[in-house]
């Protein structure tokens, strides 16, 4: 009898232990999973799910706690929003978004952490939708979009160029910039593209109004260029950027 009570007794012990056991990690579970910001544990291997409030939305593979393969994240109902490729925590391969549905709506190729290849856009029925240039990190000037029965499309706005001379009263000579359908869906930079890339840090923007930009040059009484580069950033109406480049060319040879 009293080995049956012993035994009844250690069996009553560790069911005790057991459930306070599974209830604690049930709690560090949940608040590992409520927290959307937390920095991955060291050596940590594995994946891990991150939520706001009951919305799972993503989930992140480790190996020895850095990023390493897929990551995915969700919309709110649950669907999958968008995938990155890491290796060795950098983003390589190409990051991908998709529709609600399931479609994959845009791809974009990644190398080394920078966008760097040819995006592709895609209408919900798979159909390719559109091509953009990228090269480490910097938009070219390639842009290719498509109807959706696979038409190429053309007949983008063109810059409309007029100049204001008052060179000869005032020392300026004004480059006034719109496009051809007044769109005010545009910025204009002063400068050119660089090894045949956009690097907004080499140009500087003019300012723009509804749709209208001028450029004001002034005599400097010193020998400069007898022209100047003039970039066009327009939105299309897939909300893409297509830019345009134009060299203008100067009457005066000191304008600055």
């Amino acid at each position: 009898m009293k080995i049956i009570s012993l035994i009844l007794l250690t069996a009553l012990v560790l069911f005790s232990v057991s459930h306070c056991t599974g209830r604690n990690s049930a709690k560090i579970d949940s608040d590992f999973n409520t927290d959307t910001t937390s920095v991955p544990d060291t050596g940590y291997t594995g994946i891990k799910k991150y939520y706001s409030g009951r919305y799972l939305i993503k989930e992140v593979t480790f190996e020895n706690g850095v990023r390493e393969g897929l990551m995915k994240s969700f919309y709110e109902g649950g669907q999958l929003y968008m995938t990155y490729w890491y290796e060795n925590g950098i983003r390589e391969d190409s990051v991908k978004w998709f529709y609600p549905d399931g479609q994959l709506f845009r791809s974009s190729p990644y190398k080394h952490d920078t966008i760097h290849g040819i995006q592709k856009q895609y209408y919900r029925t798979g159909k390719l939708k559109a091509r953009i240039g990228y090269e480490n990190g910097l938009r070219t000037p390639l842009l290719e979009e498509y109807t959706g029965d696979g038409k190429l499309l053309n007949g983008y706005q063109e810059v409309i160029i007029t100049t204001t001379d008052e060179y000869k009263t005032r020392g300026i000579y004004r480059i006034n910039l719109a496009l051809s359908d007044k769109s005010s869906k545009v910025k204009f930079y002063k400068g050119e593209f660089t090894d045949g890339r956009f690097d907004t840090i080499l140009c500087s923007i003019i300012k723009t109004v509804e749709g209208k930009g001028s450029l004001n040059l002034k005599k400097s009484g010193s020998v400069t260029t007898n022209s100047v580069g003039i970039i066009a950033e327009i939105i299309t109406p897939f909300g893409n950027k297509y830019f345009v480049n134009k060299k203008i060319d100067l009457p005066y040879g000191d304008l600055k």
